[in-house]
């Protein structure tokens, strides 16, 4: 289920009200408060939309830039030994404390994203198996528990 809304490279974030009967929703990552609501999910799409337009508008009509959500900059606070270990780290790397950490959070995405697991049980019948995962390669086993990792992932062999 996914509670949250965008629109115009704006984000809102969905609740719902049990004693209104009626969702509400609030616009994050910017410092201007834009909250809407509504009694279905196409009239609060609705007011999601005219709530960003009408913003849109004003900000143009009093000549004021619009903020937008996520500038790309935010505070990190970290353990001090942490922090000393990722500064040498990219030094080691010679890039910038900010590149590093821009890469560890990549690579962190790479790993939710991509990352899935397979599982294979071969009941008694069945004393060997061969497989192919996506690159190719073949994998065989004679009834006993092993377990292969790629980088895209996990395949976990479970017999009897």
């Amino acid at each position: 289920m996914n509670s949250m809304m965008e629109y115009k490279g704006y984000h809102a974030s969905i609740e719902y009200d049990a004693d209104d009967n009626i969702f509400i929703g609030e616009v994050f990552g910017i410092t201007d408060s834009l909250n809407f609501h509504g009694t279905t999910a196409t009239e609060l799409k609705g007011m999601f939309e005219q709530c960003i337009d009408n913003y849109l508008d004003l900000c143009a009509k009093i000549h004021k830039n619009p903020d937008k959500e996520f500038k790309g900059t935010f505070n990190v606070r970290i353990p001090s030994e942490m922090h000393k270990k990722a500064a040498l780290a990219a030094a080691k790397q010679k890039i910038t404390l900010n590149q590093y950490v821009a890469q560890a959070i990549d690579k962190s995405f790479d790993k939710l994203e991509n990352q899935r697991e397979i599982i294979i049980y071969i009941p008694y019948g069945r004393r060997q198996i061969i497989w192919e995962d996506h690159a190719g390669r073949k994998f065989q086993t004679a009834n006993q528990e092993i377990q292969i990792e790629s980088k895209k992932e996990n395949i976990i062999y479970a017999g009897n």
